[in-house]
């Protein structure tokens, strides 16, 4: 049901696959990533070598699109032998949770994008769950609007901003939390990023959770739609972030293990932090923001 069809990355060909478990069983790491960040990654990436950038602003960067840099350069880090593939979940209505599925069932070694810790202790026993990538607190994220919402784009206190509308994804557990902790009159609740910003463009919704983009006005492009984030506030999410490595794989655990040590030599040389604060992740700009929570 999760998906019997995959694209993967080989010297900068989309090759059609039909079958998942043959990634499971080779010796080949694949690691995989949902839709919308895969089209941003080859913007970004432009065929550079992913392992040998030590920059990571620019077109198509995002959070979730320097992650996949960040896991690789991590398991080469960390002493990887193995070579590796990127995969994408086909589009789907909950993406999310397909693509922590299609993990646990072997289906691919590795998430190439963090998650939340709430989420993957709920199958500990099923992955291996690194050090955090974002630790607790760190993550913070802006409430978004469309450009031409006047309503939302002007709303300056606690009370106007309450009195909008706000969507999320119902599998993204901590951002649900957040927005109901805020106590916003509405909160919408629907199943993918796609749909969310479908309903800012059909005005149903006013505001959706983001993290802050590297752009100069922290715009990004979304659904072939400008979203803005609403000026001088922001919101804390609570929790940790962790890549995950399937343990159904028969190299799970050497890719773990590499992947730890990585991170932790990132960690230590302050890359880590250059890569959430060169794609915007980590903003300046909104350093001195009002948090809401």
């Amino acid at each position: 049901m999760f998906g019997s069809k995959f694209i993967q990355i080989t010297t900068g060909l989309l090759l059609c696959v039909s079958s998942l478990p043959g990634f499971a069983n080779d010796k080949t790491i694949t690691i995989l990533t949902q839709q919308d960040v895969f089209n941003d990654y080859q913007q970004f990436i432009a065929g550079r070598d992913p392992v040998t950038l030590t920059q990571y602003g620019g077109p198509g960067s995002r959070r979730d699109v320097v992650e996949l840099v960040l896991v690789q350069q991590a398991l080469k880090a960390g002493g990887n032998s193995y070579p590796i593939k990127i995969v994408k979940v086909d589009n789907t209505s909950d993406s999310y949770n397909r693509f922590i599925k299609e993990i646990t069932s072997g289906s691919a070694t590795l998430g190439g994008n963090s998650a939340w810790l709430v989420d993957l202790k709920q199958i500990n026993d099923k992955v291996f769950i690194s050090e955090p990538s974002i630790r607790q607190g760190e993550f913070e994220a802006g409430l978004y609007t469309t450009a031409d919402n006047a309503d939302a784009r002007l709303s300056k206190t606690l009370p106007q901003i309450q009195a909008l509308t706000a969507v999320v994804a119902e599998s993204w557990l901590p951002d649900v939390a957040t927005l109901e902790a805020i106590k916003f009159k509405h909160v919408l609740k629907t199943q993918s990023w796609d749909s969310m910003v479908g309903m800012l463009g059909k005005k149903r919704a006013d505001v959706l959770l983001a993290p802050f983009q590297p752009t100069p006005d922290l715009s990004m492009q979304a659904g072939g739609r400008k979203l803005v984030p609403i000026s001088n506030v922001k919101v804390g999410l609570q929790g940790s972030r962790h890549f995950f490595v399937s343990k159904a794989s028969p190299i799970g655990s050497d890719v773990a293990k590499s992947l730890n040590m990585g991170l932790a030599k990132l960690r230590e040389q302050g890359t880590i932090e250059k890569i959430y604060r060169d794609s915007g992740f980590f903003n300046s700009a909104t350093r001195n923001w009002e948090r809401l929570n």
